[in-house]
């Protein structure tokens, strides 16, 4: 009697066991789809901003920023490299600077110091006048084009049509600029 007691209470004990296991794994599998709908729910939120000297609202989530938002910020970074004066460039290439990526911070930190060497020994100074973009929001990719006129000195030349272009990426609230290049502009006119 005692042995068939022993097996019952080993069979209970067993099976008390395998239900806890499962409910255990239930558990952990609903726990780890919760925290997964949480983290989309957190990157996937959206919020439209209306700042002061922005020219329109643009919406943004956490790791993606819409074609306004690109566009004005291209537009920001662009008058910081070429609406300079010899006063100026330093401190504009310096905040510049700071919205480069790390890899490709140290290279372009040498591009930037030559052109303000440049800048202030022949003192020059150069205003970007935008006339349109091209926004490719899902790359990062804005393409903006428009005129610069430079002085040297009092001495005005001749605007020079250009097309830069910039690579943008924008991860956790953090806007960082992967490449900022000149396009040929010779290409477009063929």
């Amino acid at each position: 009697m005692e042995l068939r007691l022993s097996r019952s209470a080993a069979r209970y004990t067993s099976l008390i066991f395998i239900v806890l296991l499962f409910l255990f794994g239930l558990s952990l599998a609903g726990n780890l789809f919760a925290w997964m709908r949480i983290d989309a729910l957190i990157n996937n939120q959206k919020e439209t901003y209306i700042p002061q000297f922005f020219d329109s609202p643009f919406t943004l989530t956490r790791n993606h920023a819409d074609a306004n938002y690109l566009e004005q910020t291209a537009e920001s970074l662009v008058f910081l490299r070429y609406n300079v004066s010899p006063e100026s460039v330093k401190p504009s290439h310096k905040a510049l600077l700071r919205f480069f990526d790390p890899e490709t911070r140290v290279a372009m930190q040498d591009v930037l110091a030559e052109e303000a060497t440049r800048i202030i020994d022949s003192n020059v100074t150069s205003a970007f006048y935008l006339s349109g973009m091209d926004t490719w929001p899902d790359q990062g990719i804005v393409d903006i084009h428009g005129t610069v006129q430079t002085w040297i000195g009092t001495r005005k030349q001749e605007p020079e049509d250009k097309t830069l272009r910039l690579q943008l990426h924008y991860q956790r609230g953090l806007t960082t600029i992967q490449s900022f290049t000149e396009q040929d502009n010779a290409k477009k006119k063929k």
